[in-house]
């Protein structure tokens, strides 16, 4: 358990919640979220006059453009993390069956019942394009 006021407290709990709910996380998943940009100050471009009543407005409306960008960050967030058209399933008519089809895949590795697309497609030899972050290059 960390303290409140330990600053990776957040970052543990969603790799902590990532792993008990989603199993094994590869290391490069991992590795993402450990290097992820930080939630951006919303005082950080606030301009500080000196007038407390100026000062006051300026940070109430830096406060409501953050939680307003935070939402939108999360709306996507959400639409991505619930979006059901990025899976397929395999079905067996045993737990037997399907263990001998992912030994004999040479799979079985990669796990017994959620397996990981790319490192599928990568046992496969399917190339798969770079996924799309949004970023520049």
């Amino acid at each position: 358990m960390t303290s409140p006021a330990d600053p990776n407290g957040d970052l543990l709990a969603q790799l902590q919640a990532t792993a008990a709910v989603g199993g094994p996380t590869s290391q490069a998943d991992l590795l993402a979220q450990l290097n992820a940009e930080p939630e951006p100050d919303p005082f950080g471009d606030v301009e500080y006059t000196g007038d407390l009543a100026t000062d006051s407005t300026a940070e109430l409306d830096a406060l409501a453009r953050g939680f307003r960008e935070r939402t939108a960050r999360e709306d996507e967030r959400f639409r991505l993390a619930t979006d059901s058209e990025f899976w397929f399933a395999l079905c067996f008519k045993s737990r037997e069956e399907k263990d001998r089809f992912l030994k004999a895949a040479r799979l079985f590795h990669l796990g017994d019942k959620y397996l990981d697309g790319l490192a599928f497609a990568a046992a496969l030899g399917v190339a798969m394009p770079a996924p799309d972050t949004g970023e520049e290059k």
